[in-house]
Formats: C-alpha cells, structure tokens, sequence
C-alpha cells in the first residue's frame, strides 16, 4: 500500500485535534486559504478530477480569483479552511475541465499560461515543447500522452469571459534560478505577461514560477516579479493567513489519483510541518528582494 493512503488514516484524528485547537486558542479561529495545484488533467482522469471536486465542496469553501485578493488586501473577512483553484503550465484539458465541471459548480481558478505554449503548431513540435520544457527532457515521464495540447488564445478568452483568471508561467518553463542572462530572465518573467496581456487584452497580475520549490527562485528573479506582478505563487505547501505577502502565497500540489483521506490530510495541514523551513526561506526572499510598492 502506498505511503500516501497509509499516512491518510490519520486524517480524522488531526481533525479533530485541530478543532480542539479552534476552541482553546483565539489564533486558530482566523480562517485561511489553501491554493491547491493541478496541471494536464488526462482525459480518462477527468471522472476522478469531478469526484475528487465534489468531495471537496462538501467539505470546504471554493473562493474565486478576487475573492482571494480581497482577503490578501484584508478587504473580506474568512472563517475556516478556504481554497482556491489553479492550474499550471496551459494545457487544453484545463478548459474542458473548468467548463464540464467548474462553471457548472461555480468554482472560479487561476490558469498559469506557458505563453510559448499556444503559439506550438503541429503534434510532434509541441511534444517535443513538453518534454524539453516541461518534464525536463525526460522522455520516459508517464505522464507525457499524445492528447496533450495547449490551451488556444480563444480558449483563453473563454475561461477569461466565465470570470477566470489567467496568470504568467513564463515563456518557456525554465528553472528561473539557473538563468543567468539578465535578457533571458527578463523575457522569461516580464515578457511573457506582455504577451498574455497584448494578446487577451487583460491585466496579467498574477505569475507562478516554473517548477515551485524553493530552489527555483532567487532574488533576480523575484526582483523582476515584483516589478511588473502583483501576486506570485509558489509551489511551497502550506497556509496562506492573513496577513503575508503577495510575493510568497503557497500552495498545495494535488493529484487526480490521490486518495481522498490524503487531499484531506494536506488541506488539514497533516504535511505543513515538513515544508516549515523553506516556507520560511520563501519568506526571507521575498523580503531580501527590492520593494517596488512605492
């Protein structure tokens, strides 16, 4: 058996040691939000992606993209355990996921765009764009299938126009850290907001770095996020209180195949204690970096 469904056996007595939590200590009152991460979700996936949803509403409350600013800004108060929706990389399966399933429940996300992505014409240049950009060069990823297409411009401006967001996940997927052209890093970062925006027609505010862990970010490149982003998301687990900053909001990756009692486990904070130490180095980042807020 699995690590991750063994480990989730556990889930209902952290839940009810978080409550014991709630009731004794005014901290553990204040509600804060859990942005959870997908990317391509394969087509014969798309029935456990639903099921794994519907056992989410039931449990908690879905915020949409401005909801989730408001509460940055301290606009809106919360209570409980809140989550948000995003989608990485800008893959087709994201479009008909969030029509098929989202919109129907009301469910608003964020869709971080590879903007290099939507321009790939024909099969074999995109597979080639995945497997070099995306996994890394490795050709042996099971996760690599032939139905993996990118979301089109007009794809796009459909989620834009059922009140999602759409996000910068750079141009091409590079690990930012490892870019030592200043050019390069800029195009990377700046550019490929510039071309979501001039292509769509909306504000880009939003950006996530490729890849997520904590080594993937350094301070050039949060300096150039700041610049030009209002929000930027990592792929550190952990809870998002408010207050913290726009420049470090964590999140949670989840699978389509991962067991109910696991997501659980994750959202219940069950897994937060094994990240404390780099949510604390995203932190000091973003502090080190230049503040470009006046």
């Amino acid at each position: 058996m699995k690590l991750r469904h063994l480990v989730s056996y556990s889930v209902p007595v952290l839940v009810l040691y978080r409550k014991m939590q709630a009731l004794l200590a005014k901290e553990y009152k204040k509600g804060y939000v859990r942005v959870l991460m997908y990317h391509n979700i394969p087509e014969n996936k798309f029935i456990s992606f639903k099921r794994q949803i519907y056992y989410l509403t039931s449990r908690y409350k879905f915020l949409t993209p401005l909801q989730f600013q408001d509460f940055i800004q301290g606009k809106c108060h919360i209570s409980g355990i809140n989550l948000l929706l995003t989608f990485d990389d800008g893959f087709k399966s994201n479009r008909i996921v969030a029509e098929k399933i989202l919109d129907p429940l009301g469910i608003k996300g964020i869709f971080f765009v590879l903007a290099e992505f939507p321009e790939l014409k024909g099969e074999n240049r995109r597979k080639k764009f995945i497997i070099k950009h995306i996994y890394g060069r490795n050709t042996t990823n099971p996760g690599i299938s032939s139905d993996m297409k990118p979301l089109t411009w007009k794809d796009l401006e459909y989620l834009l126009s059922q009140g999602h967001a759409i996000g910068s996940h750079s141009c091409n997927h590079m690990r930012l850290s490892s870019i030592h052209s200043q050019r390069e890093l800029y195009d990377e970062i700046i550019e490929s907001g510039n071309i979501l925006e001039r292509r769509l027609g909306a504000p880009v505010i939003h950006f996530a770095y490729p890849f997520g862990d904590i080594d993937s970010i350094n301070k050039s490149a949060m300096d150039l996020i700041k610049g030009r982003y209002t929000y930027c998301f990592s792929g550190v687990r952990g809870k998002n209180f408010y207050p913290f900053s726009n420049y470090a909001i964590k999140r949670d990756a989840i699978s389509v195949d991962d067991p109910p009692l696991y997501v659980q486990l994750i959202i219940e904070s069950g897994l937060d204690i094994i990240y404390r130490k780099k949510s604390k180095r995203l932190l000091a980042l973003v502090s080190e970096s230049t503040d470009f807020s006046d």
